[in-house]
């Protein structure tokens, strides 16, 4: 199955990445976007069915969603695609 990440989705995964280096050493900042790609890329499974997003918002673009740490990955599946629309911290969502 192919992982697809939306624009705002690449957006937010790069800040996190230079926030991560920012806070770390030299080359941290991609390891950790490295590694998170690969954990979304481990949910993107044919014929698996994940919930409806919580959120209201996210729920209304029928979006599902998954937890990785304090992050919410908000998604539509298809049979052969996985696309990540958005990458929430989930402490910030309501």
């Amino acid at each position: 199955m192919r992982l697809r990440l939306m624009p705002e989705a690449e957006e937010i995964l790069l800040e996190i990445g230079i926030w991560v280096e920012a806070q770390n050493t030299p080359g941290s900042g991609n390891k950790f976007v490295d590694a998170f790609i690969d954990k979304i890329a481990s949910y993107a499974m044919p014929n698996v069915k994940y919930p409806a997003c919580k959120n209201k918002v996210l729920a209304s673009f029928r979006l599902s969603c998954i937890a990785i740490n304090d992050w919410v990955i908000a998604f539509k599946q298809t049979k052969d695609e996985f696309v990540v629309h958005y990458i929430v911290f989930g402490p910030g969502l309501k």
